[in-house]
């Protein structure tokens, strides 16, 4: 029961971080503060990617699921 718990959290924790870099760069972007506004994107980018990694390795492999 822990390990469901654990990665619904882990799902919930990684949006919440998402969510929380576009804040600042949508913020970093209105004060003027371009680096700033460049590196949260970047690091927005990143999540994002992993995110995708995590689905991918979290699939049944095609060849296991159909036999």
């Amino acid at each position: 029961m822990q390990d469901d718990d654990t990665a619904t959290g882990d799902c919930h924790a990684a949006a919440g971080i998402l969510q929380c870099l576009q804040m600042l760069a949508a913020e970093a972007d209105k004060r003027g503060l371009s680096r700033t506004h460049v590196a949260l994107r970047r690091a927005i980018r990143a999540c994002r990617a992993e995110e995708t990694q995590d689905r991918m390795t979290s699939r049944p492999r095609r060849s296991l699921a159909l036999h």
